[in-house]
């Protein structure tokens, strides 16, 4: 399936940044959620000295996933009862309650990005009221009384979580996919497909397909492909590898581990300045400008200083820019729960208290790139066309595909590289050659 076009929105001193902030009044509802859904084992924190004592705890280990599991369970039973007791949710109240069973999902696939983006189609999520809904909810709530240290997590309720209906987590076991079906027609459907793939037998195919008509081939059709995505996934999470049924696209995901810098702790220290006296800048890797505003005349009018501020240290119109806050419309963005900052400063950004403004320049970041032993060039028309006919959308700087070379590999400058520069929180130049060396593994 087709990523969608990244949407271009012309660049305007005085609107581009304005402050985005949720209403005030949802404050005290979301709180105990992130509590709950984040922090369920926060009372055996100070027990784990580190991680190699806390393996070999298993009476500890045990316990705090079993604190973990229930807090992020309850989170999720509050988060349906919100919903089943409305008729509707309003836009803002959505998003931050997507926003915490995001927090749940990216803890059970371990923040990894890689594993992320295979859950996700580039499509809408369903309606929280569509007539699937409280089946999936059924199911779930029976298989958490079955498993009372499981995680079932509801894939509808967060905004990326688009293969299976359930993702369940057991500790010991890992994550598995699960797909609720109700109705007499689906059971008869699976009954077949499952009859199917172990016999083989065409004749009966041929047969089922002229008894049952059009509308059931096409559910089946539809239910064939939701198995092989989930069939893909379930790969990719065991051994990092697999074809992608929508694409066709050989995933390979490299098993050693490379250590990425990451720059949360300059984001900190930056949101303490701030706290003190109002505002505060910096900039990593001389290419990663951020600006925090807090006091009240500084947030209004923070995203004008911080877009002239840039414009004059080489930022163009064309280059990525982007307010924290907005990782809560961001599918593959980390929500702000998952950022490594303070709680606090959590909820000074989403409800108004400060605001934290980010942009690339892409000059600076293709100089710091050629610092650190990588090379650079802009692609020839050849390779712009084969890129075009394969369904990816390059990063265009100056109207020209950029690739990055360390010598050895070569990749294209993907918008993909923002996402995880501004909303994971990767060093720049660190996750750049971090991809580098992982694709290195496969060439």
């Amino acid at each position: 399936m087709g990523k969608k076009k990244r949407k271009k929105i012309k660049y305007d001193l005085v609107k581009t940044l304005s402050p985005i902030t949720f209403p005030l009044v949802y404050e005290e509802l979301i709180r105990p959620l992130y509590i709950k859904a984040c922090q369920g084992s926060h009372h055996l924190w100070d027990k784990i000295a580190n991680f190699d004592e806390f393996k070999d705890n298993e009476e500890l280990r045990e316990e705090f996933y079993r604190s973990a599991n229930q807090g992020m369970m309850s989170a999720q039973d509050d988060i349906v009862a919100i919903v089943q007791s409305e008729e509707k949710l309003d836009y803002p109240k959505e998003l931050l309650l997507r926003g915490i069973a995001d927090a749940i999902a990216w803890q059970l696939l371990g923040h990894q990005l890689a594993h992320a983006r295979h859950f996700f189609k580039y499509i809408s999520q369903p309606d929280l009221y569509n007539s699937n809904f409280e089946s999936v909810v059924f199911a779930s709530k029976e298989f958490i009384q079955e498993k009372q240290n499981a995680v079932s997590l509801i894939s509808d309720l967060t905004s990326f979580i688009q293969v299976g209906d359930l993702l369940i987590y057991e500790p010991g076991s890992g994550l598995t996919i699960a797909e609720v079906k109700e109705g007499a027609m689906n059971a008869k459907i699976g009954n077949f497909m499952k009859f199917y793939m172990q016999s083989q037998c065409d004749k009966a195919l041929y047969d089922f397909v002229n008894q049952e008509g059009e509308k059931t081939v096409k559910q089946m059709q539809r239910m064939s492909r939701q198995a092989s995505r989930m069939a893909h996934v379930t790969s990719v999470l065991r051994s990092g590898k697999s074809v992608d049924p929508d694409t066709n696209q050989e995933i390979n995901i490299p098993a050693p581990f490379f250590p990425i810098k990451t720059w949360d702790e300059r984001l900190v220290n930056t949101l303490e300045q701030a706290n003190t006296k109002g505002w505060a800048i910096d900039v990593i890797d001389n290419c990663l400008f951020l600006g925090i505003y807090a006091s009240e005349d500084a947030y209004s009018k923070g995203h004008i200083i911080f877009n002239t501020w840039f414009d004059g240290m080489g930022g163009s119109p064309d280059c990525p820019r982007a307010l924290l806050i907005d990782c809560m419309k961001l599918p593959l963005a980390l929500p702000i729960f998952s950022r490594d900052i303070p709680d606090e400063y959590k909820f000074d950004i989403l409800f108004g208290r400060k605001q934290v403004c980010m942009g690339i320049c892409i000059e600076s970041l293709l100089n710091e790139c050629k610092k650190s032993g990588l090379s650079t060039r802009f692609a020839t028309n050849k390779e712009r066309g084969r890129l075009d006919k394969t369904g990816n959308r390059p990063y265009k700087y100056k109207g020209n595909v950029v690739f990055i070379s360390n010598g050895r590999t070569e990749l294209p400058l993907m918008d993909g590289v923002f996402l995880r520069i501004m909303f994971h929180g990767q060093s720049p130049v660190s996750i750049i050659k971090t991809l580098l060396d992982s694709t290195e593994e496969y060439t």
